[in-house]
């Protein structure tokens, strides 16, 4: 199945001053995670962004920040999965979306839960392993193939900007690739 704009909304999970700074290449995942929340406020994609105890993990990296221009589609939150945390589920039920684009940390603990809880209630969920990280590369790894034989797609940064774009040719397509594609 590809990923559709119009039924997609992207959760950014816990990408954090104070834990993705510890992470397993780092920049890749602020970089990648900033670009599809940009991307996303250009083509209407909705998104959330979670932060796991921001009083002693810190507030969003500033780049995701930056690129984030709804002030409410942050969400606090102590639990692991998000699909655990009320406030989250009911922004995602209110969206009527049926896929839901997972990017952030760590990808063992977090992303994993919250995407297995999410597959197991219906949606089809994407993971981008790019834009994802744990603090050591083999929890990583193994997350995303635990993921993938439990039914998530596992999907890169580019999969996810071109499936939304669909076609090129456009001006919307020329300006996004040349600003968010390496």
């Amino acid at each position: 199945m590809l990923m559709r704009k119009e039924d997609s909304l992207l959760l950014i999970i816990d990408v954090q001053e104070r834990l993705v700074t510890a992470m397993d290449s780092p920049r890749e995942v602020i970089n990648n995670c900033a670009h599809l929340v940009a991307i996303a406020e250009e083509l209407g994609v909705e998104y959330l962004i979670t932060e796991q105890y921001p009083k002693g993990l810190g507030q969003t990296i500033i780049d995701v920040r930056q690129a984030a221009q709804k002030p409410d589609s942050y969400v606090e939150k102590l639990e692991f999965s998000c699909a655990k945390n009320d406030a989250i589920m009911e922004k995602i039920k209110q969206s009527g979306k049926s896929q839901i684009i997972i990017a952030g940390v760590e990808t063992h603990i977090c992303i994993l839960q919250t995407a297995l809880d999410l597959t197991a209630q219906g949606y089809e969920v994407f993971v981008v392993a790019n834009a994802c990280s744990s603090r050591q590369n083999l929890q990583h790894i193994f997350a995303l193939q635990r993921m993938s034989h439990d039914g998530v797609n596992i999907v890169t940064y580019e999969m996810v900007v071109f499936e939304w774009l669909e076609k090129a040719g456009s001006d919307q397509f020329k300006d996004i690739t040349r600003r968010y594609v390496i």
